[in-house]
């Protein structure tokens, strides 16, 4: 489909930009939602769910992920890139106003049936995924893409940051469960807008390539530096991706924070990825790849320290851990960008869509355990709700995060597998 791209008119090019931006701000609710907004949480919670539940939801798309992420490339293959974005603007639709209506289902079953809605939510996400880029190969030359990405993360990121924050202005310390039904009923809605601007870009005639998809990801699997890499993003994932919810959920049922607080400081942390995107590319810059990617690690274990210690009664605890989601979130956009640069430099040629699917599925793997492991501890009272040391009180949350800056710390013996921290190699292997 790339080579189509030259066939256009600058004028046509622009036009099919422009759907493309449009498809993107009225899809990303969805994604920033479920993803760093704390509105299923806070709609989870009304519900009765518990910690262990609420969490269980944050790792969905995750779970889901790691096992599509490599068949849907298969999956656009066989019925195309059009058909496939269709398909999961469905699903994603479908599955948000199954969230919406769950109250209606009875008590005992509305927050099964929500998290059942993440669940879809999940099955959608690889599928657009793997049908968006080559879509966007079709209509951006290569010196476009820059900043055509660059533009659409910033955008949609200012676009969600604001409607969420004004939502937390509006909803009230305790807002009413009908008030969230109609904030995620109508995300649903905007979920199709994905697929009604996508169908006006008028694409070549889809025609089944010949790809071997067991032949490709053999050519992943015995690329040593990606698989390396890959392993080291799958343990630091596992280490960091519950944060950003467990922070939320922390606020919520063990600080007891107002709704409305809440929904103000996760709005924070989505202005965190905002400026983390924004000024990643100066960043990148001015400190390299290589010591950009050593402060994001030294990060991800300092962050959760510091949220261990934010306890008590403190009238500025809700401004700390505003700073620090908002930190955690700026160097999670950091890494974001830089895993997809390490990544792209790791391909090999003629294989890049299966060597990006393979890293990101253990990407996907991390953040799905880690957060998974996250429920499991909060839930089943593997840990002590409080425990003391000395003069200090701290809680089954706080312990999580210690948990998590531990497991950062441990990480920190992978940091030879980044590339760009020991790019010379000399492998030897002599069975």
């Amino acid at each position: 489909m790339t080579s189509c791209v030259d066939t256009l008119s600058d004028q046509r090019r622009k036009q099919f930009r422009t759907y493309a931006y449009a498809s993107t701000w009225l899809g990303c609710f969805s994604d920033v939602m479920l993803e760093n907004s704390a509105i299923i949480i806070l709609y989870l919670a009304m519900l009765g769910a518990s910690n262990t539940l609420i969490m269980l939801s944050t790792g969905m798309v995750g779970m889901v992920s790691m096992f599509l992420l490599i068949p849907a490339s298969g999956i656009v293959d066989k019925i195309g890139s059009r058909r496939v974005v269709a398909i999961s603007s469905y699903i994603a639709s479908f599955s948000y106003l199954l969230m919406a209506a769950a109250p209606w289902m009875g008590k005992e079953m509305a927050q099964y049936m929500v998290l059942l809605g993440c669940f879809a939510f999940g099955i959608s996400q690889p599928l657009c995924t793997a049908a968006w880029y080559p879509i966007i190969g079709y209509i951006l030359q290569p010196s476009e893409r820059g900043e055509f990405f660059g533009f659409l993360r910033f955008s949609y990121y200012i676009l969600t940051g604001s409607v969420f924050c004004l939502l937390g202005v509006f909803m009230g310390e305790k807002p009413p469960i009908w008030f969230l039904q109609i904030i995620i009923g109508t995300t649903g809605i905007l979920a199709l807008g994905r697929n009604f601007f996508i169908a006006r870009i008028v694409l070549p005639k889809h025609e089944r390539a010949t790809y071997n998809l067991k032949k490709a990801l053999g050519i992943s699997v015995r690329n040593g530096l990606l698989v390396g890499f890959s392993v080291y993003i799958c343990f630091l994932s596992l280490a960091f991706a519950a944060i950003a919810p467990l922070t939320l959920l922390y606020l919520k049922n063990g600080l007891h924070y107002g709704d409305n607080i809440i929904q103000i400081i996760s709005s924070a942390g989505i202005g965190g990825c905002i400026c983390g995107f924004f000024f990643y590319g100066r960043i990148v810059r001015r400190l390299g790849i290589r010591n950009l990617q050593i402060a994001i690690h030294f990060a991800y274990i300092l962050i959760p320290l510091g949220l261990f210690f934010c306890g008590g009664n403190s009238p500025y605890l809700a401004a700390v851990i505003g700073f620090l989601l908002f930190a955690g979130n700026f160097s999670l956009a950091c890494f974001g960008c830089a895993f997809s640069q390490e990544s792209f430099a790791l391909a090999r040629p003629g294989n890049i869509t299966m060597d990006n699917a393979f890293s990101q599925t253990y990407q996907m793997i991390g953040t799905a355990c880690g957060r998974t492991a996250a429920s499991l501890l909060l839930g089943n009272g593997v840990l002590a709700v409080t425990w003391k040391y000395w003069i200090f009180s701290f809680s089954n949350f706080q312990t999580i995060f210690l948990l998590c800056s531990a497991g950062a710390l441990f990480c920190l013996i992978m940091i030879f597998c980044i590339p760009s921290v020991a790019p010379a190699r000399e492998d030897h292997y002599c069975p």
